[in-house]
């Protein structure tokens, strides 16, 4: 796959691009009692274009946002909800990821890509 779309480079991100998902998920979370709770779950994310974005004129960044969904398999109720986004810094070679959960956590992380 490219990682040119639409004449913008995504660099890394590019292969994130379309939805993943997965069902071989299991919950091992303690109950109130303590006692694990094993809940088989379904896992989808899904990752689109969100484009570049200049900031204060000195940096040049693409990126992509996503969308997290887990549900129980047993019933289909969502008990993990995650929104954010990827985004990438080709002339620094740096990645961000920000995130949202709503149950007030948010998240900034970066680091340097490798090859």
């Amino acid at each position: 796959m490219s990682s040119v779309i639409n004449n913008v480079d995504y660099g890394p991100l590019a292969q994130l691009l379309g939805t993943w998902i997965g069902n071989k998920g299991l919950d091992n979370a303690p109950d109130a009692d303590a006692n694990p709770d094993m809940t088989e779950f379904t896992d989808e994310m899904s990752f689109t274009v969100a484009g570049p974005a200049e900031n204060a004129e000195e940096q040049n960044l693409v990126s992509i946002r996503y969308h997290h969904v887990v549900r129980k398999i047993e019933n289909g109720q969502i008990f993990h909800d995650q929104i954010g986004h990827w985004i990438y810094e080709k002339s620094t070679n740096i990645i961000m990821h920000s995130l949202s959960i709503p149950r007030a956590v948010c998240l900034l992380a970066g680091g340097k890509y490798q090859e």
